[in-house]
């Protein structure tokens, strides 16, 4: 059995998200477990989710986190969480939706 070496608990749930990709459309994922410093997520294609990105956990791209791939097989993704300014974050392609603010989340609070 492998060693933890995980910075914070993981918490598992299920949970739809949205990775907002380069061109600022959105791509369904679902959270399988998150932790104050990363997460993962089901995908359809690993191969497809770029390097860094945005995950948005609502339709209306409010509470967002930026995220840096740290793990991938083909339909899982590991991520860690980073901090960044949000004029560096592409805008969703929501209709209706409001453009991204200069706030970003520091804690998100998710269904139990």
């Amino acid at each position: 059995m492998g060693r933890e070496r995980r910075k914070a608990k993981r918490r598992m749930l299920r949970y739809r998200a949205w990775l907002v990709l380069a061109d600022g459309s959105l791509s369904e994922c679902v959270l399988s477990d998150i932790s104050e410093t990363g997460a993962r997520l089901m995908v359809d294609d690993s191969g497809l989710v770029p390097e860094k990105f945005d995950l948005v956990f609502s339709r209306n791209c409010e509470a967002r986190r930026h995220c840096k791939v740290v793990w991938r097989n083909p339909q899982q993704i590991g991520v860690q969480f980073e901090q960044i300014g949000a004029s560096d974050l592409p805008a969703p392609a929501v209709p209706g939706s409001e453009p991204a603010t200069s706030e970003t989340v520091e804690h998100i609070s998710l269904p139990t």
